[in-house]
C-alpha cells in the first residue's frame, strides 16, 4: 500500500511539473474550513505641514461552509465571522475591541467599534463559478433586513455601504476571482481587473498573477499590479491618487480546491489641491495589508 501511495504521489508530481494544471474552486470539505483573516492600515497624512498618523489592526476569525456543488462546476459557500479583533490608533484616539472578551461588550457605545462588532455573526452566501468570479449573493434579502434591524443610525449607515449586492461581490471577488480561465503551467501569466464601487465612484484595481510554481500539489502564485480611481471634487478641493502598486502572494491547494494562503499588499499616495494654490494642502500615503490563512492543515 505505501508503495502504491508512493507511486501516485509521484505521478501526481511527474503530472504538475510538466504539463498544464487547471486550477478552480472546489471547496469539497465535509466541514467548515477555518480561516484567519487580518487586515492592517497605516496611514500618514500631511495636512498643511502637521504630520498626522493613523493605523489600525482587524483579525478576523471566519469559517468558509460548502452548501451546494452545481452541474456547471459553480458552488454555494457561506462565510460567517466567528470573532473580531480590532484596534485604532490615531491622535486622541485609542481603541481596543476583543469580540470574544465580554467585558469589552461595554466599548459597543463607540460607534467606530460597534460598526466593526456588527459583523460578527453574520453570514453571507457566494456562488462561486469555478475559477472565482462571484456569481451571485443569494441570501442578500437576509443580510439587508439583519442591517435594518440595527438600533444605532450610525452603525447602520456604516454597514449598509458594504452590505450591498454589488459591493459584496466586488470585495469578494478580489479575494476569490484570481483563478486562470485555462490550464496553465510554471511561468504563465494572467490578468485580473477589478472595479469596487465607493462613496464617490469606482476603484479600478488591475493584478497580473503569475504561476511561479507547483509543489506538494500547491500552486504557489505571485501577484503585481496598479490601483486607479477617479479624482475626488468636494468644494473647492480636489483630491487625487498619486504612485500606487499591488504586490502579494497566494497558495492554492489543488487537491481541495481552496486558497491555504493570500497576502496582499498596496500602497497608494493621495494628494489634495485647492483651486487657485499651486503647493497640496494634502499628501497622504496609505498601506495596507491583507492576510488571509486557512487554519486547519
Amino acid at each position: 500500500m505505501k508503495l502504491y501511495a508512493a507511486a501516485i504521489a509521484t505521478l501526481a508530481f511527474t503530472c504538475y511539473a510538466g504539463e498544464p494544471i487547471e486550477l478552480e474552486y472546489k471547496f469539497d470539505n465535509d466541514k467548515p474550513i477555518p480561516f484567519e483573516m487580518i487586515q492592517e492600515m497605516n496611514q500618514v497624512q500631511k495636512i498643511q505641514g502637521q504630520v498626522i498618523e493613523v493605523s489600525s489592526r482587524n483579525r478576523s476569525l471566519m469559517n468558509s461552509q460548502l452548501i451546494e456543488t452545481n452541474k456547471d462546476g459553480s458552488v454555494l459557500i457561506g462565510n460567517t465571522t466567528e470573532s473580531i479583533h480590532f484596534t485604532l490608533s490615531a491622535p486622541g484616539m485609542e481603541l481596543d475591541y476583543d469580540s470574544t472578551i465580554p467585558a469589552d461588550k461595554s466599548k459597543l457605545s463607540n460607534p467606530t467599534i460597534a460598526s466593526v462588532a456588527g459583523m460578527v455573526g453574520i453570514g453571507v452566501q457566494l456562488l462561486i463559478s469555478p475559477d472565482g468570479a462571484v456569481l451571485d449573493v443569494p441570501n442578500i434579502d437576509e443580510l439587508t433586513k439583519f442591517v435594518d434591524a440595527m438600533e444605532d443610525p450610525a452603525v447602520q449607515a456604516t454597514v449598509r455601504p458594504m452590505m450591498e449586492k454589488n459591493t459584496l461581490i466586488a470585495l469578494n471577488e478580489m479575494n476569490y476571482r484570481l483563478l486562470p480561465e485555462e490550464p496553465v503551467e510554471s511561468g504563465d501569466q494572467w490578468n485580473r481587473v477589478f472595479d469596487v464601487p465607493f462613496e464617490f465612484g469606482i476603484m479600478t484595481t488591475s493584478f497580473d498573477l503569475t504561476l511561479d510554481s507547483v509543489k506538494n500539489g500547491v500552486a504557489l502564485i505571485s501577484i503585481t499590479g496598479s490601483m486607479a480611481m477617479p479624482p475626488i471634487s468636494q468644494q473647492s478641493i480636489t483630491v487625487t491618487m498619486d504612485e500606487t502598486s499591488v504586490n502579494g502572494s497566494m497558495k492554492f491547494n489543488i487537491n481541495d480546491g481552496v486558497a491555504d494562503f493570500f497576502e496582499l499588499t498596496s500602497v497608494s499616495g493621495m494628494i489634495g489641491k485647492m483651486d487657485g494654490m499651486p503647493d497640496p494642502i494634502l499628501e497622504m500615503t496609505m498601506t495596507q495589508i491583507v492576510k488571509n490563512t486557512r487554519l486547519d492543515n
